[in-house]
């Protein structure tokens, strides 16, 4: 048996892109070991993945090229695929691995030189459908173009067990929503989630439950207690967030992490977006829609509440 190695990106959005590209290569290489090394930031959306025979967190900080070129050396890859258009760090450890088939993207002169085999980074596609052209030509076959994440029975005990704990094993109706982003522009004003919330608890009965990290805990308790919802933030790990979120009727939230966890999930998943592309990065799902202003300052509450309850099959 031989091994196939991917080295992916660091947030969990692009890693969750890069998931159908991973399923395709062990569809290409059925007989091979397939080998992922992730950010340890977004390892919990591959986990239990059964596309992947292993998963390393890549190590950060100094020395980390020469930790992975290592690790891919005792390894002996095939064909080693770096995800990244753009990390010399992944085109070197690649590179020094002693791997005989490399790919990666030709967007950067100085990363190019590290592949056998290299292909153009089309900035007009969906950045999903890049990593899929790059596992095809490194010998994947493509399955399908939509993300999947992979819950395990005791996650989704736990989270039924959570639910009881919170008194919501009977609520009518749950909406999970993700106020906050790292990046400010992708931050939809608060107050209108509060409008939203509010509107869903009271024509709806939905049970709003406020999703975000420790940082960011503060910020979405005064939320949630405005909102009418129960704040979560910082209470969860990533996988614990994804089993409590399969059991949400809908989720809304700007382009994150969270969000393109919730359309993987298969959850109703409505992404607010401004001056990010959603034909490049929007959420990917069957059950999935955006609603877009040139800012998300222009997005109004009316407007997702009625694109919503088309969503929804609701009337107004």
């Amino acid at each position: 048996m031989g091994t196939v190695a991917a080295l992916t990106l660091n947030h969990i959005g692009d890693v969750l892109f890069s998931e159908p590209a991973l399923r395709a290569l062990k569809a290409g290489y059925p007989q091979e070991r397939l080998v992922v090394v992730v950010h340890p930031a977004a390892k919990a959306v591959l986990e239990g993945n059964p596309a992947i025979d292993e998963l390393w967190p890549r190590p950060l900080g100094r020395g980390e090229v020469v930790k992975m070129a290592r690790w891919l050396r005792r390894v002996k890859p095939q064909v080693c695929v770096s995800f990244s258009p753009s990390s010399t760090a992944l085109a070197l450890a690649a590179f020094l691995s002693g791997c005989p088939r490399r790919f990666g993207f030709a967007f950067r002169s100085g990363v190019r030189c590290f592949f056998t085999s290299a292909l153009p980074f089309d900035t007009t596609n969906h950045l999903a459908g890049d990593f899929l052209a790059l596992a095809e030509a490194a010998g994947g076959k493509a399955e399908d173009y939509q993300p999947r994440v992979f819950l395990q029975d005791a996650e989704r005990e736990w989270a039924e067990k959570k639910l009881r704990q919170l008194d919501l094993e009977n609520a009518p109706w749950l909406l999970g929503v993700h106020p906050s982003s790292s990046v400010p522009r992708k931050c939809w004003p608060p107050e209108r989630f509060v409008h939203l919330m509010r509107r869903a608890r009271r024509e709806w009965g939905a049970v709003p439950l406020v999703f975000g990290s420790p940082e960011e805990r503060e910020r979405c308790a005064r939320l949630a207690e405005e909102g009418g919802g129960l704040n979560l933030a910082g209470e969860l790990s990533l996988r614990q967030f994804m089993a409590v979120m399969e059991r949400c009727g809908a989720f809304v939230g700007g382009d994150s992490g969270p969000l393109h966890i919730a359309a993987a999930l298969g959850v109703l998943t409505l992404g607010l977006y401004g001056p990010t592309d959603p034909r490049r990065v929007g959420p990917l799902g069957r059950r999935v829609g955006v609603v877009r202003g040139e800012t998300l300052a222009q997005v109004q509450v009316p407007q997702v509440w009625e694109f919503l309850l088309g969503m929804l099959g609701r009337q107004g």
